[in-house]
């Protein structure tokens, strides 16, 4: 799992799964289609919290503002970045967006490293897709003010958007493998 080899330590992590009757090629074929316009909550949360910055327009993995670390293609996606994601306009570490060396290899003092996968599990005439994501403090005080930004989000968002995702991903792979249109 490429997650492993990203962010093998976490000090939060939150993993969601949903099954979908559908082979894996089709469930990932869906979930690079899957659109923003398909999201109306995750839409509202983001654009909440980026204060208008961010918007889901288009595909999903590609608007979706954390930049793309590793793809394995058709098994699993992982996105991550490091931030202070406390501070009201989280301020970005400085390492260049989706370059996985720099983000494994950041350590400096005051920042959290948030990975998040998607991982598409092949499970007989079934498939898993598990959303995953984790944090690691770079030292104690980070850990302790990521803290409390992760009870806020957790209860304010980012449990709602992991689950419309799935959801999502799961209504356009059936359809599929039911040859009924997106």
């Amino acid at each position: 799992m490429e997650l492993d080899r990203v962010l093998p330590a976490y000090d939060f992590r939150s993993r969601f799964t949903r099954r979908i009757a559908a082979d894996p090629p089709t469930v990932w074929q869906a979930l690079r289609e899957l659109s923003g316009a398909e999201l109306p909550v995750s839409r509202r949360l983001l654009m909440l919290r980026s204060v208008g910055r961010s918007r889901l327009d288009g595909p999903l993995l590609d608007t979706f503002p954390t930049p793309t670390l590793v793809t394995v293609e058709g098994e699993e996606l992982v996105k991550g970045k490091v931030a202070k994601f406390w501070r009201l306009q989280p301020e970005l570490a400085p390492i260049p967006p989706g370059d996985a060396a720099a983000y494994t290899e950041f350590a400096e003092p005051g920042w959290a490293k948030a990975a998040m996968s998607l991982r598409v599990i092949p499970d007989g005439d079934t498939t898993v897709v598990a959303f995953e994501t984790r944090v690691q403090g770079t030292d104690a005080r980070a850990r302790q003010a990521f803290r409390a930004y992760w009870l806020l989000i957790r209860l304010g968002g980012a449990t709602f958007i992991r689950l419309e995702v799935l959801g999502a991903v799961a209504r356009r792979a059936e359809r599929a493998a039911a040859g009924t249109p997106a």
